[in-house]
């Protein structure tokens, strides 16, 4: 499985090959973004316990409701379906069982933010251009608490990657190159543009908040759709070139900072 970019493998040269090639591996990711699970089911837990609150990352239901209609019934079958995956493809790549340590986690951390800033960057020429282009945001909307966003914020690094990085561009390229034997980087870039575009149309589903339910409600989200399919573009590169560990964590990171900055100047964007 080295030529199918399932977990990140890039071995480039230098100091920092050992930090590269461990902080990609299937069980390094797995113990990286396990944080961000414990606060996102465990935020959920008490937001559904104490506030009354139905809320849950799409991409969580979406794994969940495939499980369901194949039978598979249980709590957190999502975050069970996750942990069954990262064993079964840290087993196929034949690398050793040996967690992470310390400081491995911390530089993938800063890592993270680090690549958190482009989408950041980006979000900003958007807000800059809002009352041009209406952007209309999702942050804050129908009731959502700051605290909730922070909680959805892990949710979506870690589902989403999964979901739409990990297996749909994976599945993307086994069957472009293992069954129509395509060949060449652009099957790669090929399948980061459709799930790039599935990833910024599963925000607009109907009845999500963001529903598109009209053309003129298409045009008015047309931005979000335009800055969405670039951050997924972009966090497809991040995962093909880094693993998901680095995805999952820029993505939440820059979720965060949205959060962060929502708080001070209402109305950022989060993925």
């Amino acid at each position: 499985m080295a030529d199918v970019p399932i977990i990140g493998d890039m071995k480039p040269p230098g100091a920092y090959h050992g930090y590269l090639e461990q902080s990609a591996s299937p069980l390094t990711c797995f113990f990286f973004a396990l944080p961000l699970f414990i606060v996102y089911h465990g935020g959920l837990w008490w937001m559904n316990s104490f506030t009354n609150l139905r809320w849950a990352n799409a991409a969580d239901i979406a794994i969940a409701g495939v499980l369901d209609r194949l039978g598979i019934a249980g709590p957190l079958l999502s975050f069970l379906f996750v942990v069954v995956t990262f064993l079964v493809i840290h087993a196929l790549s034949g690398k050793p069982w040996v967690k992470p340590g310390a400081p491995t986690l911390f530089l993938m951390i800063l890592e993270s933010f680090v690549f958190a800033l482009p989408v950041f960057m980006l979000l900003h020429f958007f807000n800059w251009s809002r009352e041009r282009i209406a952007l209309s945001a999702a942050a804050g909307e129908d009731g959502i608490s700051w605290q909730a966003n922070l909680i959805l914020s892990c949710g979506a690094g870690v589902y989403e990657e999964f979901l739409f990085r990990l297996v749909l561009m994976g599945l993307l390229i086994l069957f472009m190159t293992r069954i129509l034997w395509f060949k060449g980087k652009w099957v790669y870039l090929f399948a980061a543009l459709i799930q790039a575009l599935v990833f910024s149309s599963s925000h607009h589903l109907p009845g999500s908040p963001e529903a598109i339910n009209s053309f003129a409600s298409l045009r008015g989200y047309l931005p979000v759709i335009v800055f969405r399919t670039a951050a997924g573009l972009y966090f497809a590169f991040v995962y093909i070139e880094r693993g998901f560990g680095i995805a999952a964590g820029s993505h939440a990171a820059y979720d965060l900072l949205v959060v962060g900055l929502d708080l001070f100047l209402p109305g950022a964007e989060t993925l």
